[in-house]
């Protein structure tokens, strides 16, 4: 039976590291290590990891000395990872117990791909469900879907040759995966998810990325897809964080203005009434309010930014 290693980053989740730790050691598939890097937490999260520690031996745990951001913490996990397959993990999500099992087994039975997501819920701070988000596995959908959004949540499994030729994630803030799945496109490494299969239940918090990184991860993930354009045009790829910051770069009012629309679409998505009035107000509020984002993330900004021949259809 091979090894998968199980990247675990966390930072600030006391509340919710404990259930996130045990869904991975509960799992049907038993032979992982899984490795967690505490990113400098604040609060009692480390405290919490070394209990778990002692009643585990499958754990190694590793805190950094400086807080080094999600990429690099990942990146840190990895080195210190020896396992056949690669598996991420949130330090405030769930695990449902046949998911590293059924992935192992995807990836086995369909050696074309490299890397295999799922579909999955979403749940509140309570962990009551909120919803199902069901993922494609359509390939032709996934490369037209790839414009707009990650066709694989970064919570897949993904043979470890994949990360070694990819040397691990690129320091992108925010879009770490997704500039991850490009560039295993760019390499014609193919991925997909299973589908029918809610392997994994993501909570949607306030100080989560979800919640907190807003516009600014938008503008990532256009920035993200310009890289790819320009490989698939045969130009260099000339990631810097100068160029980075300079095009997620936001005004004040873009701030506010989004917001203000996320807190409503935030209120909509908490309403469980598939019809209400109210969620159809918060909805519409929400799409008034983001009308100026809309504009960007269409690519108007971006084309007198980044040049029309890379970025345009």
């Amino acid at each position: 039976m091979e090894l998968v290693s199980v990247l675990l980053p966390v930072y600030n989740v006391e509340k919710f590291v404990e259930e996130s730790v045990k869904s991975i050691l509960n799992q049907t598939y038993k032979n992982i290590e899984l490795i967690i890097v505490d990113d400098c937490s604040t609060d009692e999260t480390y405290t919490i990891l070394q209990k778990l520690k002692q009643k585990d031996e499958r754990i190694k745990l590793h805190r950094n000395s400086n807080n080094l951001k999600i990429a690099e913490t990942l990146n840190v996990a990895f080195k210190l990872s020896s396992g056949d397959y690669i598996c991420r993990m949130d330090g405030d999500d769930i695990s449902h117990p046949e998911r590293i099992e059924r992935k192992v087994n995807f990836l086995k039975n369909f050696p074309e791909y490299s890397l295999v997501g799922c579909s999955v819920q979403s749940v509140d701070e309570n962990g009551d469900f909120l919803r199902n988000k069901k993922m494609i596995s359509n390939q032709a959908l996934i490369q037209k879907t790839l414009k707009y959004a990650s066709p694989v949540f970064h919570i897949w499994l993904a043979r470890r040759e994949v990360y070694e030729k990819l040397n691990g994630y690129r320091n992108i803030p925010y879009v770490e995966d997704f500039d991850f799945l490009l560039r295993m496109t760019s390499l014609n490494y193919k991925y997909t998810n299973i589908a029918d299969y809610y392997g994994y239940s993501i909570r949607l918090r306030n100080g989560n990325t979800i919640s907190s990184a807003g516009i600014v991860q938008r503008k990532a993930h256009r920035y993200c897809y310009y890289l790819y354009k320009r490989r698939n045009a045969g130009i260099e790829d000339n990631y810097s964080i100068e160029n980075f910051n300079k095009y997620v770069h936001t005004t004040k009012n873009e701030f506010i203005l989004f917001n203000k629309s996320n807190a409503f679409l935030q209120k909509a998505i908490l309403i469980k009434k598939r019809f209400s009035i109210k969620k159809l107000i918060y909805i519409a509020l929400s799409y008034v309010l983001s009308k100026e984002q809309r504009k960007y993330l269409n690519g108007k900004t971006a084309v007198a930014f980044l040049g029309k021949s890379v970025v345009g259809d």
